[in-house]
């Protein structure tokens, strides 16, 4: 499974969403015990990404087993894409 799947197993513990972001690229991150203001993700440990979404989903239910976790985009949205919640 390590094609587009990057493991990133944090060496550093807790790193901001920033650093986060800095790893990630435009990709998806999963990210444990995540500290959040309300909405906003600040920081976490990051423990997978990958650049593919099905991949990343996948990742989710396979740890999220005993783990507090949060999925997150780390890249930019197209503004010709309508998002239907």
């Amino acid at each position: 499974m390590k094609t587009t799947v990057e493991k990133a197993e944090s060496q550093n513990g807790t790193l901001s969403f920033e650093q986060i972001k800095d790893i990630v690229g435009n990709g998806w991150a999963i990210i444990r015990n995540p500290i959040r203001d309300g909405s906003i993700l600040l920081a976490g440990e990051l423990i997978f990404h990958s650049l593919n979404e099905d991949e990343a989903f996948e990742a989710m239910k396979v740890s999220r087993k005993n783990n507090r976790l949060y999925i997150k985009y780390c890249g930019e949205r197209d503004p010709n894409i309508v998002y239907l919640l």
